[in-house]
């Protein structure tokens, strides 16, 4: 590259010269104008010898390159209003793509942050005798996996997640904790900041996450090697996890409400009958070599032996699932993350249709400077750098800030809703994103800067220069104008239809039946653990507090209580033939719940009654759901199931005497599943239960009260989880919501970049047409008549991309399915509403142009021409 001073000193040697030449000739007898001009005549053209010269330094291209881009920079200060427009069009389309572009690197292309990643594998069962979509593994059948299946595994652990209360010496709360065998540890590549690992085989040690030990021990070392109570024993912190350590833990999808986990404490799995084994999570490492097939393989044949030697339903009538970890972290997410990156590519196409479309009415008003250009030699070539150098300034800009967007967007996202999608904390703004994002730049510069540049090669130079004022359309740029236009609605369409289909979904989620009111139901959780709870007289007892307490706050219309921890019993019918070993029958949620739970609740009575605090014997009301899969077309009351209660372990028959309606009243995107309620005073065990208040008046001045009462009963045992149920069952969707919300957004952002591109299309084809609206109104056309011709031109282009645009939807948002609920991908009230909805706007974007339109005055009109 040439420095600037040595062209300066080129220019002024040529000066010097020429101004020697003059002197020279004026002494020789000329004039002063006679000799400047002999002076240049001998010397030649100025600036092809400032070329040439220049030519002998650097490449010439390479000078003419930076002439373009100070000329394109030039360009763009002297409009500072429409640079502005378009670069912040291009960063909202370019931000939101990067944003998106990144989560999706750190959720599906990014290995897992652990050792061998690629060697991680997720085991599970699932199958009717896991209901809800449950999968898990015996903690008797990990034993003998472990033990047996050793030639395809070199590490095999299980792990399970629950909240616990966390006692110390001055408080008690609730906390999220991992139980995790010590193989866990090797496969996570787990580490520590403080203190250790636990030893193999040790138990009653927990190891603090780096968050929790800042919150709820605030930082002090100290704490190592102390002890406090958690469930009611007695264990030792034996160290905290490093600071950005997060092992990711598919759950058994029983925590509704997402949350971090807290702390991690050791499990030893002790041998014993399979029938009382927990369910827990597998986690596996390959050997070096092996295969999922092999591995699942070696996996079957140990079930085989298992199921002959001791059969148990959940191992031998269960269909084993064998996967990569990251398959099972993200598989749920996969869909949705793909969906969310088309809808923001589809954004940045619209925003690229409405920047061409901007610099195509730039380009049209730019036909003379071109001509005068190409008049003095440039050639098609040149022109379409200079085009391409602009176009790759704006995009280079909108870029720019586009990752600075991104970046802020993170952020937003990661405080909003961290756990929504699985390992959002991952995603950043690194050299792979900066790449896509400098691609992406690139192309879009490419995309709405070529036909700007091509349709004013084609400008006639000999007519554009005879032109006094009035300037004609380039040839073809209004079609294409008309083109993009239609092609913004149609893709705008299809994104405000996959919106509409999801804003649905949620509606039909939350559609409650009447008498029920989420918002005015205050919900708690407790945990009854420590030698004082061993007994269940001692836990009823307490339980009995519990409600007497709530029953006496003022504002409590109706207080009940409900063990739903997802016990599963099996519906079997007293007097019905055994049911074989190899048929499953039915499984359905057991509830120990009080009387004050249906009227707190507002479940629906169907048939029969609802059960008492004070029932003589045991009883039980099932949903309809449990009566439809047990009893199908029968009456249910009198019916007696075989259920386990109080001091009777062994199943014993139990009247049904109720039927209540289904209700979901902990996960809005599940089906109703069947349900047995009995009163809590004959429940088998009651060592956790939910407390349910329905208030008079407002829940939020309600809550402390309630809090009060029931954490004075004692304070060694936290209450946690307060909170309306309409914020619990808000947080079991919030998945969906998360991506419904940012689909709504890119929605959004579409409707709005079309419309302005409706707008802009129109209101410069008025401008154009100025002349022409002035001699029809001078001939005596109705303004009427006007906004009629102009409304229908745009409609006309409006209408086509919808009618595109519906095609596409119909055919694209089958990809939604698992998306959706209740709702078909091609509903067409749906379908209906949103097309009505664009064509609204689109209307309503075209009628200022067509007004203004119609306000010509035909004088002044013709007199300007």
């Amino acid at each position: 590259m040439i420095p600037g001073r040595r062209l300066d000193d080129l220019d002024r040697d040529i000066r010097d010269h020429l101004e020697r030449e003059t002197q020279a000739y004026v002494e020789r007898g000329m004039t002063e104008d006679e000799a400047r001009y002999a002076a240049r005549r001998a010397f030649g053209n100025v600036t092809l010898a400032m070329e040439e010269t220049r030519a002998v330094w650097i490449p010439v291209w390479f000078d003419q390159l930076l002439q373009d881009v100070r000329y394109g920079l030039r360009m763009l200060r002297r409009a500072p209003g429409f640079s502005a427009v378009v670069i912040l069009t291009l960063a909202l389309g370019i931000g939101l793509n990067t944003a998106v572009f990144s989560v999706f690197d750190a959720v599906l292309l990014r290995p897992l942050p652990y050792p061998a990643a690629d060697r991680l594998l997720s085991v599970s069962l699932y199958g009717a005798a896991l209901p809800f979509g449950m999968e898990a593994v015996g903690s008797a059948d990990v034993l003998r996996w472990r033990e047996q299946a050793t030639s395809s595994f070199e590490k095999l652990a299980a792990y399970d997640t629950s909240d616990q209360s966390v006692v110390t010496a001055d408080s008690a709360e609730q906390a999220r904790i991992a139980w995790v065998t010590d193989d866990l540890w090797d496969i996570a590549g787990a580490r520590v900041k403080l203190g250790r690992l636990p030893h193999p085989g040790e138990r009653d040690a927990l190891l603090l996450s780096h968050e929790y030990f800042s919150r709820r021990f605030r930082g002090d070392a100290n704490v190592v090697g102390s002890s406090v109570l958690a469930m009611g024993r007695q264990v030792t912190i034996i160290g905290v996890i490093a600071k950005g350590f997060l092992f990711e833990l598919p759950g058994l999808q029983r925590q509704l409400v997402p949350a971090p986990v807290d702390g991690y404490r050791s499990m030893v799995i002790s041998p014993g009958p399979r029938p009382a084994s927990l369910l827990l999570n597998v986690v596996a490492r390959l050997k070096p070599g092996a295969t999922i097939a092999r591995a699942r393989a070696e996996l079957e044949a140990v079930r085989a032996g298992i199921a002959q030697a001791d059969p148990f339903p959940l191992a031998d009538r269960s269909t084993l699932r064998v996967m990569p970890m990251q398959e099972r972290i993200v598989g749920e997410s996969r869909a949705a993350l793909r969906v969310l990156l088309a809808a923001v590519i589809v954004v940045l196409l619209i925003a690229s249709a409405n920047i061409a479309n901007l610099l195509l009415a730039r380009a049209s008003a730019r036909q003379k400077e071109i001509a005068i250009r190409a008049s003095m030699g440039a050639g098609g070539a040149r022109l379409l750098r200079q085009f391409a150098v602009e176009s790759g300034i704006i995009a280079l800009a909108g870029g720019g800030a586009g990752v600075w967007f991104a970046r802020a967007g993170l952020i937003w996202l990661e405080r909003v809703n961290p756990l929504a999608i699985p390992r959002l904390a991952e995603a950043s703004i690194d050299g792979r994103v900066l790449v896509f994002a400098l691609s992406a730049s690139v192309v879009t510069a490419i995309l709405f800067g070529v036909g700007p540049a091509l349709g004013l090669r084609r400008v006639n130079v000999h007519h554009t220069l005879k032109e006094n004022g009035r300037l004609s359309p380039v040839p073809g740029h209004l079609l294409l104008r008309r083109i993009l236009v239609a092609v913004e609605v149609a893709l705008a369409l299809i994104l405000i239809c996959g919106a509409g289909l999801m804003v649905k979904s949620v509606w039909r989620m939350r559609a409650h039946p009447d008498g029920f009111v989420p918002d005015q139901i205050v919900v708690m959780k407790m945990r009854l653990s420590g030698p004082g709870y061993a007994t269940p007289l001692a836990r009823r007892a307490y339980a009995d507090e519990v409600l007497a307490r709530l029953r006496t706050q003022p504002g409590v219309q109706a207080a009940g209580i409900t063990t739903n921890v997802d016990a599963l019993v099996r519906m079997l019918i007293e007097g019905e033939a055994p049911i074989p070993n190899d048929v499953r029958s039915p499984p359905a949620v057991f509830n120990a719940t009080s009387a004050g739970f249906l009227p707190a609740m507002g479940l629906r009575l169907l048939k029969g009654r609802w059960i008492t605090d004070s029932e003589p014997r045991p009883a039980v009301v099932i949903n309809e759901s449990a009566a439809q899969r047990a009893l199908p077309g029968q009456d249910p009351i009198g019916k007696r199931l075989m259920l386990p209660t109080l001091n009777q372990p062994l199943p014993s028959p139990v009247p049904i005497v109720g039927v209540v309606a289904d209700l979901k009243y902990s996960k809005l995107d599940a089906r109703p599943e069947p349900e047995i309620y009995i009163p809590y005073v004959y429940a088998p065990t009651l060592t956790a239960f939910s407390v349910v208040a329905r208030a008079g008046g407002d829940p939020a001045a309600l809550t402390p009260s309630i809090r009060s009462a029931v954490a004075g009963i004692d304070k060694t045992l936290p209450v946690f989880g307060v909170m309306t149920l309409e914020q619990v069952l808000t947080a079991s969707i919030a998945p969906r919501r998360f991506n419904l919300f940012l689909l709504g957004i890119f929605a959004g952002s579409a409707l709005l970049l079309a419309v302005i591109g409706i707008y802009g299309v129109i209101a410069f084809s008025v401008a154009q047409r100025t002349h022409e609206i002035g001699v029809r109104l001078a001939l005596g056309a109705q303004r009427r008549a006007v906004v009629g011709m102009v409304v229908w031109q745009c409609m006309a282009v409006v209408l086509g991309g919808i009618a595109v645009g519906v095609a596409g939807a119909l055919a694209l948002t089958r990809v939604m399915m698992g998306m959706l609920y209740d709702v078909a991908p091609t509903d067409p009230p749906t379908f209906a509403i949103v097309t009505g909805l664009l064509a609204a706007t689109a209307l309503a974007a075209c009628a200022g142009p067509a007004l203004k339109a119609a306000l010509v005055d035909p004088v002044v009109a013709l007199r300007c021409e």
